[in-house]
């Protein structure tokens, strides 16, 4: 089954096991979770500084950090279960054989640039670290905790696109 056939919510190839399924699911539980908590603190601020209180000063800065946790970890997630936008208006059109090249060269691409920046978000985050570089604002951190989670994403991505490449090749094969 091609990943432009796979019901949406369902793994595209449930290869590669348990474990990894449980990796997959467990990035959709945490970005589901902190887009909730997200929208708790959002909704507390809003309450809080309608009645006069600035108890939650850093909620906008947290906030921002929680949508980057959030959507790269669900990135992986939403990879894995086919539930990416896609443009399937052409493909659908093509020969199982054009289908089968657009589907290799499209997960090609996207292994190549998720690597590529993987790659260069954890070059970016040692230099920060190895500098010693710090984030200034309401919460002082240093700067490299800021790749952690592009990092993580991209790093899922790249191996998601490889897992497909590699079970397309072997149920090909087969």
């Amino acid at each position: 089954m091609s990943a432009a056939t796979a019901p949406e919510g369902q793994p595209s190839n449930p290869t590669w096991g348990r474990p990894y399924a449980l990796l997959m699911h467990t990035c959709g539980a945490v970005a589901a979770v902190t887009f909730g908590l997200m929208s708790l603190l959002v909704c507390a601020d809003v309450i809080l500084r309608n009645l006069g209180y600035d108890a939650l000063s850093t909620s906008v800065e947290v906030t921002e950090y929680m949508l980057i946790i959030a959507t790269f970890v669900a990135a992986p997630w939403v990879l894995y279960l086919g539930g990416h936008i896609r443009i399937d208006v052409l493909f659908n059109t093509l020969p199982a054989s054009a289908q089968r090249g657009l589907d290799l060269l499209s997960n090609l691409l996207g292994m190549g640039v998720c690597g590529t920046l993987a790659w260069q978000c954890a070059l970016v985050a040692l230099d920060s670290h190895e500098q010693g570089a710090m984030v200034f604002k309401a919460l002082i951190f240093p700067e490299w905790w800021l790749n952690l989670p592009l990092l993580f994403g991209a790093g899922l991505l790249a191996l998601e696109f490889f897992r497909r490449l590699i079970s397309r090749s072997a149920a090909q094969g087969a």
